[in-house]
């Protein structure tokens, strides 16, 4: 699957199981607003998120009235402006937990992951066995994240793509592109 090309909202919503969206019928296919542990969070769509503390009662509350808190709540936590721009800084803030269900099948997944300010440089490419897409999903997002802070923020890494690798009758592991 190839992820740099995907939306931002599109990968959140791989993350995200769908009974923590909010307002899916009204918010575009490039955004999304989700609700987590404390938080409702805003995806739009160049990727920049927001957040705020769940009012009370907010599961009653409509999108107009969420967005208004939204605007006037003294709380509200723009990742851009923190300077937190890539997923793994939200996703720590949001002590985000993979959700995993053993009915899900597991596999090895291969993981490419480049450097966008050095694009032809050698990306690095590693395997995850035995895990759930989420999982393998997750785990590439957290490694962006460590390498764009071993850079010192210099450089932002990207995951490309997530490949299923399958073994084949002949025991060669063949991959599917």
């Amino acid at each position: 699957m190839e992820i740099n090309n995907g939306a931002p909202a599109q990968i959140w919503r791989m993350l995200i199981p769908e009974s923590y969206w909010m307002y899916p019928d009204e918010v575009p296919e490039d955004e999304l607003i989700f609700h987590y542990r404390d938080h409702i969070y805003f995806v739009n769509n160049d990727g920049s998120v927001l957040a705020m503390p769940k009012p009370a009662c907010f599961d009653l509350l409509d999108l107009g009235t969420i967005l208004e808190y939204l605007a006037t709540s003294d709380d509200t936590i723009d990742f851009d402006d923190e300077g937190e721009f890539d997923f793994g800084f939200v996703l720590k803030q949001m002590g985000y937990i993979v959700p995993v269900k053993e009915k899900r099948a597991k596999a090895t997944y291969q993981i490419e992951i480049i450097n966008t300010a050095l694009p032809k440089a050698n990306g690095s490419r590693y395997e995850l066995k035995n895990v759930h897409f989420v999982f393998a999903l997750y785990h590439a997002l957290m490694r962006c994240h460590e390498l764009n802070q071993k850079t010192d923020w210099e450089y932002e890494h990207e995951v490309v793509r997530i490949v299923k690798v399958e073994a084949s009758t002949t025991g060669k592991v063949q991959v599917n592109l």
